[in-house]
């Protein structure tokens, strides 16, 4: 069972790039409608690039598909003491670009009537829910995550992270998993080439930079076009994730740090390691 409202979690490094949509607007208790649209004022004066016209609605049960009924209103239905909605709007003021564009994949989807979900709304719902992209440096440091050489990305590569590679969650599920988090816990990861110099900028610009660059892909649906295209990532293995990874026998759990997917994986890695890197975004 997930805890209460609290604001705890904020602490931890997996919310790190939520802290600055929240700072001005974060309730002392579960949000209702007058905490949301107050979310929303101080983000719209801050300048987050909401579309127009979005505002989380409370309880509101929606009479088309719920992805279509975003799309034509602007209306987000929102559950009032429920975690996972309350990261969804979080999800929304730190990807705000990406976030409109994975709805508009499900309209396009849905109009051409994949209502059921086929591969690419399966794709887009995995992201969306338990996404992460992971900006890269280093071509090697990507073809470890993508080749599930563990030991090469967290040991052997640890003091690259936050230097050379990083985890920018978007997937709101993952930050209600985060509450509690467990042995097992594990991400669906999406790396991304990015240009000399992006470490360097401060966290914002670097969240701008991998929003725009999202959305801008995600609008072309040969782009992630089903759910293995996305890498598993075992959290709890990124250093400052957990107390017990500094100890390098953390690594040996075999069952969590798997070296392969349960099916056949080899057709779906090598079409991730370098995503971004001939991109016009990337330049």
């Amino acid at each position: 069972m997930l805890p209460d409202w609290h604001t705890a979690y904020l602490d931890h490094p997996l919310y790190a790039l939520l802290r600055p949509f929240v700072s001005q607007a974060l309730p002392p208790t579960w949000p209702d409608q007058a905490a949301y649209d107050r979310l929303m004022t101080v983000a719209r004066a801050a300048g987050v690039a909401l579309p127009d016209g979005l505002r989380f609605v409370c309880d509101l049960t929606p009479e088309a598909y719920y992805e279509t009924h975003v799309g034509k209103t602007g209306e987000v239905p929102t559950r009032y003491r429920n975690w996972h909605d309350w990261f969804n709007a979080l999800a929304w003021l730190a990807w705000p670009r990406a976030k409109a564009a994975l709805n508009r994949r499900h309209v396009r989807a849905i109009a051409r009537g994949e209502v059921r979900r086929g591969p690419l709304r399966d794709a887009a719902t995995l992201l969306d829910e338990c996404g992460v992209l992971v900006p890269v440096g280093e071509r090697a440091l990507a073809e470890a995550l993508t080749g599930m050489q563990w030991k090469t990305l967290f040991i052997a590569h640890r003091s690259a992270w936050g230097t050379d590679i990083d985890v920018m969650p978007i997937g709101h599920a993952l930050w209600e998993t985060g509450l509690a988090p467990h042995i097992g816990w594990c991400a669906k990861a999406l790396p991304v080439a990015v240009p000399s110099g992006f470490f360097g900028q401060p966290l914002l610009a670097r969240l701008a930079w991998l929003d725009d660059w999202l959305a801008r892909s995600l609008e072309d649906d040969t782009f992630l076009p089903r759910p293995r295209t996305l890498c598993p990532l075992p959290l709890l293995g990124i250093p400052g994730y957990w107390p017990a990874n500094e100890e390098a026998t953390f690594y040996d759990n075999a069952a969590y740090f798997r070296s392969t997917r349960r099916a056949n994986a080899s057709s779906e890695t090598s079409s991730v390691s370098v995503i971004g890197e001939s991109s016009p975004s990337s330049a």
